[in-house]
């Protein structure tokens, strides 16, 4: 198990899943992407870094925690629409920038130096830095600073886990995972134009002119499974489509 988590297809995997988020640009693929990463990195420390047992699980159940909190703030704001238009070239500057960030973390890896880390996976850890650096240079919302500031957390804890292998170490870089993704769902909320003009309780049936109703995490999660389903309907739509021109 060992071999197969030390191996460079595993870091390749997880160096993908790191930067994917980064150049799709959507809070779906980077809350799953954040959990994605979290996992491969627990599961890699303590096969081949002999991490004890409960604490890489303790890793990946704050990350998960983070997460939910950080969902459970976007269902109720308006950032649950995603628009795509004009996003072309924004994804290619993005990508070109993560490709010559790559170069520099590949050039740079000689001369940083990290106890007890095989190469490989100081590489994979200064690139989970990089991207995180990136997405906070680039973001101009919360909710993509939080994922940046989640996705720095993980090498620092890893690495901090496999050094100083004590359990209040993990736990103050575990609180201060929270109090990142409360900070997050705080400032999501804030941000959000159509809560900011709430001037009556959500609770109120008769709102004035103008005064927008507090969305709520049931009819955020409906709008986010009706574009779901929209999205699998065209895709699948149009395969058939497809399918029946090639015949």
């Amino acid at each position: 198990m060992a071999a197969f988590w030390a191996s460079i297809p595993i870091h390749v995997i997880l160096g993908l899943a790191a930067c994917i988020p980064v150049v799709l640009w959507d809070w779906r693929v980077a809350l799953p992407g954040i959990l994605f990463v979290q996992l491969g990195t627990s599961a890699l420390i303590g096969a081949v870094y002999g991490v004890p047992a409960p604490w890489p699980a303790v890793h990946l159940g704050i990350q998960a925690l983070a997460c939910l909190i950080i969902l459970l703030s976007i269902l109720q704001t308006s950032n649950v629409q995603v628009r795509n238009a004009g996003e072309f070239s924004s994804r290619l500057f993005r990508l070109l920038v993560l490709g010559i960030a790559a170069l520099l973390v590949w050039a740079a890896s000689d001369r940083v130096e990290l106890p007890l880390l095989e190469n490989a996976t100081k590489v994979l850890f200064l690139w989970f830095a990089a991207v995180a650096l990136i997405t906070l240079g680039v973001t101009e919302t919360a909710l993509f600073g939080g994922v940046g500031l989640l996705l720095w957390l993980i090498p620092v804890q890893a690495f901090l886990s496999v050094l100083f292998p004590l359990p209040a170490v993990i736990v103050l870089l575990g609180i201060l995972q929270i109090l990142v993704a409360l900070a997050c769902s705080f400032l999501l909320l804030a941000e959000d134009d159509a809560l900011t003009q709430i001037e009556v309780p959500s609770t109120d049936p008769d709102l004035a002119p103008g005064v927008y109703r507090r969305h709520s995490i049931a009819s955020g999660a409906r709008v986010l499974g009706y574009g779901i389903g929209y999205w699998m309907y065209t895709l699948f739509n149009r395969r058939l489509k497809s399918g029946g021109r090639n015949s």
